[in-house]
């Protein structure tokens, strides 16, 4: 399977594409079945915590890009890159720390946050995303969302 493709979001986001490419090239897809996104996210953190310009955005981007591909649900809404910086601040949302391994430090939202504080404003949320659990979905539709907010 290409790399390319399942880490499309990764690389997007990237400003540093060969080193990214070159980290993609070295995982091994297959070793991260079977695990949660805890522990997906603290493998790839140790794999990237020393590449220079690889943070927390394009971590995040590689773990749940992996977690898409075996089905493992995000039950957060990370908030690390601007647009669901941005998204929280419009909706009025203080963001909770999650700390993972005592390396990793997410700031995030709950869903029923997010879709309270939808109920609670003048923005629409459609039905899809209010019935939808997946934080990780949340966070792609929180971060386009705020573009035309």
């Amino acid at each position: 399977m290409d790399c390319n493709y399942i880490f499309q979001e990764a690389v997007d986001h990237c400003r540093h594409e060969t080193k990214l490419h070159n980290l993609l090239k070295n995982i091994n897809i297959k070793q991260y079945e079977n695990n949660s996104f805890e522990e997906i996210i603290c493998m790839i953190y140790d794999i990237c915590k020393n590449i220079n310009q690889i943070g927390n955005l394009m971590v995040y981007d590689i773990s749940s890009a992996l977690c898409r591909h075996y089905g493992i649900i995000i039950d957060k809404v990370y908030i690390i890159g601007g647009g669901p910086k941005k998204a929280i601040k419009i909706l009025n949302i203080t963001s909770k720390l999650h700390k993972i391994n005592n390396n990793i430090k997410l700031h995030y939202v709950t869903i029923d946050e997010l879709i309270k504080a939808f109920d609670n404003s003048i923005y629409e949320l459609n039905e899809t995303m209010r019935n939808n659990r997946n934080g990780d979905e949340w966070e792609t539709f929180i971060c386009n969302w705020q573009k035309t907010n």
